[in-house]
């Protein structure tokens, strides 16, 4: 079977490359961080510009219509650059809940803007109780006239704190539904903080906020299905970023090994740390075969419960080695440029942290692998 990637594909990859290393050095990127959003506003116009935002969305939406092989090829360029911009949440989690819901009058309101990069957005759907199930909310929907009342919280929403619409998930009568509430409504109430590799997240409190009927993005059974398969796009998307960054901490902490000497020579000629290179090489490479695995099996149609269920645990062993080796990977490339790897002299120490929170989204490696063993003997 062939595995290398189409024209298209290339061509996206290389343009994405190409960018990455020309705007995201160690010194530019701290200085995204620094930023009032914590990303370069420039940046992310460019992205809008070059098309990359409108990857993954439908062709009749405006988007490109990328498979999530595509998406997969952008995100794994991110990851080698550690890229700050909310492509996740944006995009790839709330652009695409809106694009693949029931509501075209959200769609036209919603999805050129963030196709241009006039638009963020957020999808809140965790809760201090959730522990990444997705029925467990508690957050209700009342109906009141010809709208709504929504009241509750979410935790950990990736770009809430300037995203100016969230996507959230609430009880509506007895089934799960989820409504596009624009962020500056009233009685929305953001606590904003970030994550420890710089990325923006917010607590929101929802108090008794007026939303129009026609602010419903999908209801009823088809809400679920629609949130998990978003949800497991997005899991391979971030463990493909995880797979870039493996392989920029490899290459790099093998070039370092060949500059640093000691003893009069390159420590890259230590046995001892050698092996250790090779660790990494296997991890990495372990990584990425379970990334195209689970390409493969999540790029068909799935006809019958049997394939569906393949797909999933295929997700989950991709994220949950993802999240064991990402991080040990990330700590041997440390250990190795000794305590340069930790200072902002050098960059490897972003990369350790990103890998870390690539760890905790959507189900850290020991959720995972309970969800690996759930399907497996179901």
């Amino acid at each position: 079977m062939d595995f290398s990637l189409n024209a298209e594909q290339q061509l996206l990859k290389d343009s994405v490359d190409k960018y990455m290393s020309e705007r995201y050095d160690s010194e530019q990127r701290r200085s995204y961080l620094a930023a009032p959003k914590g990303f370069s506003a420039a940046v992310w116009q460019d992205f809008g510009n070059l098309g990359w935002l409108t990857v993954p969305l439908p062709e009749s939406e405006g988007g490109f219509g990328g498979s999530v092989v595509d998406t997969a090829v952008l995100m794994e360029a991110m990851g080698r650059s550690v890229a700050v911009e909310p492509y996740l949440a944006t995009v790839l989690l709330a652009g695409q809940l809106i694009a693949n819901g029931d509501n075209a009058t959200l769609k036209e309101r919603y999805l050129p803007d963030i196709l241009s990069g006039n638009c963020q957005a957020a999808f809140a759907y965790q809760e201090r109780r959730s522990r990444h199930q997705l029925d467990a909310i508690d957050c209700q929907l009342e109906r009141n006239g010809d709208g709504y009342s929504l009241n509750g919280h979410k935790t950990l929403v990736l770009n809430g704190a300037i995203a100016d619409v969230l996507i959230v998930t609430a009880w509506l009568d007895e089934s799960i539904a989820l409504f596009a509430v624009p962020a500056n409504s009233a009685g929305v109430h953001c606590d904003a903080f970030r994550l420890m590799d710089g990325q923006g997240v917010a607590n929101v409190r929802f108090d008794a906020v007026q939303l129009p009927r026609e602010n419903l993005v999908c209801a009823g059974a088809g809400s679920m299905a629609l949130i998990r398969r978003v949800l497991d796009e997005a899991t391979i998307a971030v463990s493909a970023q995880a797979v870039g960054a493996m392989e920029y901490l490899l290459k790099a902490t093998v070039d370092y090994s060949n500059t640093r000497k000691q003893f009069g020579q390159p420590i890259g000629k230590f046995q001892a740390l050698q092996h250790r290179m090779v660790d990494m090489y296997t991890a990495t490479e372990q990584c990425r075969s379970l990334l195209v695995r689970a390409l493969c099996s999540n790029s068909i149609e799935q006809g019958d419960v049997q394939t569906q269920a393949q797909a999933e645990m295929d997700i989950a062993a991709l994220k949950a080695m993802v999240g064991k080796h990402g991080r040990a990977v990330a700590e041997e490339a440390v250990q190795i440029h000794g305590g340069m790897g930790v200072t902002e002299e050098l960059n490897i120490g972003d990369y350790l942290k990103r890998l870390m929170v690539i760890d905790s989204l959507f189900g850290d490696q020991d959720w995972q692998r309970r969800r690996f063993a759930t399907l497996r003997y179901q």
